[in-house]
């Protein structure tokens, strides 16, 4: 009776490891979609120049110029006198079309420099753009949008031509 009990509970264990093997061997299967979207590479071009002007310096001012080009008598700070051609440089951006672009403006102080005396500076800075920091690109993948910014005028500013640049950037939001 010993080898009775003994064969019936190798086969019981037999047939519960078939049984388990078959459970533990059944899988399931999931599929999951993947995706990637190749973007136009982003150009960008600048036409005009950022442009104040002739400024008669009659003291220290913060002088600015909005984003369509113009300095009011009001954006005319320390009391001095803003005259001449004015303009804001707009930028065109081409890429991918109904896509978003950031817009990076400079963040810090920019040093314009008299071109007859380069330790005689000014400073730009509070950049801004006309659309904000974001251009959205059309239907053909273009966008535009312009700049300006502040003029830090010292209340002795040498006369003559003051130069300097400064980087914008774009990327996709």
């Amino acid at each position: 009776m010993t080898k009775t009990i003994r064969i019936g509970a190798a086969g019981i264990a037999m047939f519960a490891a078939l049984g388990m093997g078959s459970a533990a061997s059944a899988q399931t299967v999931q599929s999951a979609d993947a995706f990637a979207e190749v973007l136009e590479p982003l150009t960008l071009a600048v036409t005009g120049s950022l442009d104040f002007g002739a400024i008669v310096v009659n003291g220290a001012g913060t002088i600015t110029l909005d984003t369509v080009g113009t300095i009011t008598p009001a954006n005319c700070g320390g009391g001095n006198v803003c005259t001449g051609t004015t303009s804001a440089p707009e930028y065109t951006v081409v890429g991918t079309a109904g896509k978003d672009v950031s817009i990076t403006l400079p963040s810090g102080n920019i040093d314009l420099v008299l071109q007859t005396d380069p330790t005689e500076t000014m400073t730009l800075n509070n950049f801004v753009s006309s659309a904000g920091g974001t251009v959205g690109l059309n239907a053909s993948g273009n966008g535009t949008f312009t700049v300006g910014g502040d003029l830090i005028v010292g209340a002795t500013q040498d006369a003559g031509i003051y130069e300097g640049s400064f980087d914008v950037s774009v990327d996709y939001s």
